[in-house]
C-alpha cells in the first residue's frame, strides 16, 4: 500500500555498487524501465509495480513485472500519477481527465480501464491506497474548501472519515487493509500538529500516537506504521498493535526515520537518516522482526550517496524503491547447497542429486521447477517443495560431468543456477 507524501525528497545521488557491498548483500537490485525520479512506487505480491514516467512533459502510469515487462493504462497528463496497486492489478492515484489543474482520484482496473471517483463537494481529490476488494481511501476537498480523509467503496461511493474536520491542514487517509480499516493522519481543530488515526466502520475514527504523528501503512493483522515524535523532538519510525502499542523501531543513525510500508509478516520498509561522512543522508530501510533495521546500503549494496523517496515491500520480501535517479527492484538472492547422494558413483548406479534453496525471504513457492542438466543437456526436471528438489538418475556415462540445478525465476524470484561436478567410474 502506498501513501502520498506531501514534501519530495530532493537529492543527487550515483547510485553504484562496490565488489566489496555486492559480495555481502542478499538482495540483487534490478533497475525498472521507464520509472521517474523520486516518484510514487507500489508493488503488488505478484511482483507487478506501478511505474511512474514522465514523457515528453507528460506524466504516464504503467504496470510492469520482470517477467511480462510493461502494460501502459492509457492514463496521461500534468497531474497523472498511481500511489497503489492491489493483488488484481487494480490502481489508484490522481489524475487530470479534463486537464483543469484539479487533479482527481482514480481507480483503474485491468479490464474496465479507468474510474473517476469524484469528491466530497470540492475540485481536487487524490487516491493512495487500495485493498483487494478493491475499496480506496485518500483525501478529498470538501465544498468548503477542507482537505478531509474518505473511503470509496463501488457500492458505497465515497465517504468522508472526518466530516467534523474544520481545520486547514485537513486530513488524509493513506492505506486501507482487507477488513476495510483504514489508517492515516489529520490536523485536529485548533492544532498546528498532526495525529495518526486508525477508523472502522463500527467504530469510528480512533486517535492513534502523540502530536506529531503520522500513520503510513496497515497489514491485515492490523499493525500500523508511520513516523511519531519521541522525546528528543525528532520523529522516528514506528510500528503499532492495538495489543503492543507503539514500538520506536530506531533510526540508521540519523535523528529521524519512516516507516512506509510494512507486508503480511511484519517486514517494514522506509527511510531513515544516516551519517555518512559528516553528511545526513536518507537511506532506505528494511526492519524484520528477527534483524531489526538494515541499511539498503548493507542488503543490496546500494551506494552510501543513495538516497530513498518512496519504498514498499510486497509478502515474498522483494522491495519497490524510487530513488532520485530511477525505480528499483530489491529481490531475495537464492543461496543452495547442492549435493549428490554418491560421488564418485558407477556405472548404471542410481544418484540422487539434491537442491535445497533459500533466501532472506525463505524459500521460492512449492511447485516451481528445477531443471538438472548432465554435461549441458538436459536430463530430467524436479519440484520445488519447502525449498527442496530431487533428482535420481541411472543414465550417467563414465567419466566427469558437470551437473547443472537451473531455477528459472518468476516475477518476484530471479533465476539463478548451480554447479556440481560428478565423477562416474566405470
Amino acid at each position: 500500500m502506498k501513501t502520498i507524501q506531501k514534501v519530495a525528497v530532493v537529492a543527487v545521488f550515483a547510485l553504484l555498487f562496490s565488489a566489496f557491498a555486492s559480495a555481502q548483500t542478499v538482495y540483487g537490485v534490478v533497475k525498472i524501465p521507464g520509472s521517474t525520479a523520486n516518484s510514487l512506487i507500489s508493488i503488488n505480491n505478484s511482483g507487478q509495480v506501478v511505474v511512474n514516467s514522465m514523457v515528453n512533459g507528460s506524466e504516464q502510469v504503467s504496470i510492469w513485472d520482470r517477467i511480462h515487462g510493461t502494460q501502459t493504462t492509457g492514463l496521461t497528463g500534468t497531474n497523472s500519477a498511481g500511489a497503489d496497486i492491489n493483488s488484481s492489478g487494480e490502481i489508484v492515484g490522481a489524475g487530470d481527465p479534463n486537464q483543469s489543474g484539479n487533479p482527481q482520484a482514480f481507480v483503474w482496473q485491468p479490464t474496465s480501464g479507468v474510474q473517476w471517483l469524484g469528491s466530497l463537494g470540492g475540485g481536487l481529490s487524490a487516491a493512495s491506497g487500495n485493498n483487494d476488494a478493491g475499496a480506496a481511501v485518500g483525501l478529498s476537498y470538501t465544498a468548503a474548501n477542507l482537505q478531509h480523509a474518505f473511503l470509496w467503496t463501488e457500492t458505497g461511493g465515497m465517504q468522508d472519515l472526518t466530516p467534523s474536520l474544520t481545520s486547514i491542514g485537513g486530513g488524509a487517509a493513506t492505506a486501507v487493509n482487507s477488513s476495510n480499516q483504514v489508517v492515516g493522519y489529520y490536523f485536529p481543530n485548533g492544532s498546528n500538529d498532526t495525529l495518526g488515526f486508525t477508523w472502522t466502520q463500527a467504530g469510528g475514527l480512533q486517535n492513534l500516537g502523540s502530536a506529531g504523528t503520522l500513520a503510513y501503512d496497515i497489514n491485515d493483522a492490523g499493525t500500523v506504521v508511520g513516523k511519531t515524535r519521541v522525546a528528543s523532538g525528532n520523529r522516528h519510525a514506528f510500528s503499532w498493535t492495538p495489543t503492543g502499542g507503539i514500538q520506536d523501531l530506531g533510526t540508521l543513525g540519523g535523528s529521524e526515520s519512516s516507516a512506509l510500508g510494512i507486508n503480511s509478516h511484519g517486514w517494514i520498509v522506509g527511510n531513515s537518516l544516516a551519517t555518512v561522512a559528516g553528511k545526513g543522508l536518507l537511506h532506505g530501510f528494511l526492519w524484520t522482526p528477527t534483524g531489526g533495521m538494515q541499511d539498503f546500503t548493507v542488503l543490496a549494496g546500494l551506494s552510501a550517496s543513495q538516497q530513498t523517496y518512496s519504498v514498499q515491500v510486497n509478502d515474498s520480501g522483494v522491495i519497490a524503491v524510487s530513488t532520485n535517479k530511477a525505480g528499483y527492484l530489491l529481490i531475495p538472492k537464492m543461496t543452495a547447497t547442492f549435493t549428490s547422494s554418491a560421488n564418485p558413483s558407477q556405472v548404471g548406479q542410481a544418484v540422487t542429486f539434491t537442491v535445497s534453496m533459500t533466501s532472506i525471504a525463505g524459500p521460492p513457492p512449492d511447485g516451481e521447477t528445477l531443471q538438472f542438466l548432465v554435461s549441458g543437456k538436459l536430463a530430467g526436471s524436479a519440484v520445488l517443495h519447502a525449498g527442496v528438489a530431487q533428482f535420481t538418475t541411472s543414465t550417467i556415462t563414465a567419466g566427469s560431468h558437470v551437473i547443472t540445478a537451473k531455477y528459472s525465476g518468476d516475477t518476484n524470484h530471479l533465476s539463478s543456477k548451480y554447479l556440481l561436478t560428478q565423477v562416474v567410474n566405470p
